[in-house]
């Protein structure tokens, strides 16, 4: 198989992926939409949340600074474990004692944020709640129940140890009192030795009062309140337009998520690229949205829009191709009934004529046709043969200024594909009458039944039309096996982008779709051709290729 594209740069395939993305486009703004919603829905049902923040200096406290061994007191303070108080029960019950709420105490403790910056003997409490005002007075509430909690377990232990003392002191002066009786009352050695006990006690009894005087004097502040906890000005939880913004950024990148998944589960091509590979065939040209109303025949009669000039650059193509150029017969076929073959090989026929070749377009649709009805026909040349399709009588298109070409137009039959396999058909396939004349065969769809098979194993190629939005990978893959298995060679696609018209699943799926062609009534209950009368004597056959029909030529539409 020749190569019919240079690799693709990165650059080119990173935009094709952006293009696959956005033919989702449909979930990008429902996952951006979603996201709105669901910021807005935070802020309205969450409501705002205000911190406040109180910071207290804590002071070390020891009951008995003279027997620190030399520490300073603020090596004394451990500052996680004050942490740990300032979040403690104790605290919290405190905490909702001194404001006269009944709340739960645990219930408090969850709103609760208690730090210790580095290197510093500083707590931070921070209190969240519904409103400022109750988030500043719950954080001055713990604390002062923090610094009270402090300087009453200072007290206890102070009273503890002077009481502890004073235990230690009763019985020294109690023995005393009766060293001053017996110094009174004693002479000589013996009154000597009294005095030096007595000077002894004495001293042991003046440290004890003076142990007990430091405690009773000692300062039990157990910290500064350095920061109050005033009612916060703002929120401390995201705004509306925060949320929104990061609602909006979360659904968008959804949305990307999701499309990204739909186009990798997508069955259907989404890209030139895709029918090329699938097709193991080059696309030879894109056919244009087709504006509504437009006629079957596009090339020649009037027809100067972007659809009949995407037409003629694809029947140029063909004709300076190596692979067709010589050959006589050219098969249009469509993988299932969404793409429109049939608008493709009329085109491709007059666009044929209007280069100048001599052009039989053959409808082999014999089971449903219905071409002759559509197109501006004049009774041709031939007469038919019995019992013979292939040989039967061929009608005139008129083409407008681009001249005209040959219809045969299909026939039902009560075997379709043993017509199109018979020898008239093969020798009106590859004996064409001139130089210049080709033939150009349209089929009912390839995946429905084996007509077209039947003519692509004799055609010397095989166009195939896709709607770019509607044909599915395995379907490519399997015109590619059929058509190759039957001995048939794929000249190239024609992608068609369909109808304009927004739908649901255009806004899904970022493309165009073909509502669903109903069936046909039967030919036989359509109106009958209103075909002019026979020339007049003398007149020969009219020329093919080569000019408009009469002016009083009558076209009969669909």
């Amino acid at each position: 198989m020749s190569v019919f594209d240079e690799p693709a740069e990165e650059p080119d395939q990173i935009r094709d992926q952006l293009r696959q993305l956005f033919r989702y486009r449909a979930l990008l703004v429902l996952g951006l939409v979603l996201g709105l919603l669901g910021g807005g829905a935070v802020s309205l049902l969450g409501g705002s949340t205000y911190t406040a923040t109180g910071e207290v200096v804590v002071h070390a406290i020891s009951t008995a600074p003279f027997e620190a061994g030399g520490v300073s007191a603020d090596k004394q303070i451990s500052m996680g474990t004050e942490r740990q108080i300032a979040q403690s029960a104790s605290v919290a019950s405190a905490a909702a004692k001194s404001l006269r709420i009944g709340t739960d105490p645990a219930t408090l403790q969850r709103d609760l944020r208690v730090s210790n910056p580095p290197e510093t003997q500083t707590l931070m409490f921070e209190y969240s709640a519904d409103s400022a005002d109750r988030a500043s007075s719950l954080v001055n509430a713990f604390v002062h129940a923090y610094l009270d909690y402090r300087q009453d377990a200072a007290a206890q232990r102070i009273d503890k140890t002077v009481s502890k003392l004073g235990t230690e002191l009763k019985p020294l002066q109690e023995q005393r009192k009766v060293l001053d009786r017996r110094i009174a009352g004693a002479s000589g050695s013996g009154r000597a030795t009294d005095e030096s006990e007595r000077s002894n006690l004495v001293s042991e009894i003046a440290d004890l009062q003076g142990r007990i005087s430091s405690l009773k004097s000692l300062d039990t502040t157990p910290g500064d309140i350095v920061r109050k906890g005033d009612p916060p000005a703002f929120p401390s939880s995201p705004g509306l337009t925060l949320l929104l913004l990061a609602g909006a950024v979360i659904g968008l990148v959804l949305g990307i998520l999701a499309a990204w998944v739909r186009s990798v589960l997508e069955p259907r091509v989404r890209s030139v690229a895709d029918v090329q590979d699938n097709l193991r065939a080059p696309v030879l040209g894109i056919l244009p949205r087709r504006q509504g109303g437009t006629e079957l025949l596009e090339v020649g009669r009037g027809g100067r829009g972007n659809r009949a000039e995407a037409y003629r650059t694809i029947a140029f193509r063909l004709v300076h191709d190596q692979r067709f150029a010589g050959r006589g017969s050219l098969l249009i076929v469509a993988p299932r009934e969404n793409a429109d073959a049939v608008s493709v090989a009329v085109n491709l026929a007059a666009a044929f004529a209007e280069i100048g070749n001599d052009i039989l377009l053959v409808e082999a649709d014999l089971r449903t046709p219905r071409l002759a009805q559509r197109l501006p026909v004049h009774p041709g040349h031939g007469r038919p043969v019995p019992g013979s399709w292939a040989d039967g009588e061929r009608l005139a298109v008129d083409a407008g200024v681009d001249g005209r070409f040959d219809l045969l137009p299909g026939r039902e039959v009560p075997n379709p594909a043993r017509t199109l396999s018979s020898p008239q058909f093969a020798r009106l396939l590859n004996a064409p009458s001139g130089p210049n004349e080709n033939v150009v065969v349209i089929t009912g769809p390839l995946l429905s039944h084996a007509d077209g098979l039947a003519v692509a194993k004799q055609a010397a190629g095989v166009v195939v039309v896709c709607d770019l939005n509607e044909v599915r990978r395995d379907d490519l893959d399997r015109v590619w096996e059929l058509i190759t298995g039957a001995g048939g060679h794929i000249l190239g696609a024609v992608l068609d982008k369909g109808s304009r018209g927004p739908s649901l699943r255009r806004l899904s799926d970022g493309g165009p779709t073909h509502r669903k062609r109903g069936r046909r009534a039967p030919a036989a209950a359509a109106a009958p051709p209103q075909l002019p009368g026979p020339p007049p004597p003398g007149a020969g056959p009219a020329p093919v290729g080569r000019g408009p029909l009469d002016a009083d030529t009558t076209s009969l539409r669909r």
